[in-house]
């Protein structure tokens, strides 16, 4: 017997980065992770910066995400990202040099030119990239 599936969406302002039905997702919402199988309760969430990833096929894919909100209903799962970026397409050397810009930016302590919620918001999206793409090279 087949198992059941659910039609994942990740959209972005700019495109629709994953639209096909898999067999779970897992991200995390603002209360915490959470998976979603098919014929899950229909529910809405906002989402941190972090990953989604997801089973097609006995495959885990990983997606980088900054942040959006989650709707489950009628076994569709809509991501709206603020950003997202698959995980063996991000830009490895443009990640680490966001991360440096980012720590540089917050050791001018008490400097009024520097934004400093902004600048940890940077580093942590950076992090974030970085460790999403070392997911996808581990194979997990």
């Amino acid at each position: 017997m087949e198992q059941p599936t659910l039609n994942l969406k990740i959209i972005t302002p700019e495109r629709i980065l994953v639209s096909e039905d898999v067999d779970s997702f897992e991200t995390i919402g603002t209360d915490g992770e959470f998976q979603v199988l098919a014929g899950h309760t229909p529910f809405l969430t906002g989402l941190k910066i972090g990953h989604v990833s997801y089973m097609k096929s006995g495959h885990k894919n990983y997606i980088s995400i900054s942040g959006g909100f989650c709707e489950v209903k009628y076994n569709t799962a809509v991501i709206l990202a603020h950003t997202a970026e698959q995980a063996a397409k991000i830009d490895k050397a443009r990640a680490e040099n966001a991360k440096k810009r980012a720590e540089r930016r917050l050791e001018k302590k008490g400097d009024p030119s520097i934004d400093e919620e902004r600048a940890r918001l940077a580093l942590f999206r950076a992090l974030n990239r970085l460790r999403v793409a070392e997911f996808q090279d581990s194979k997990w």
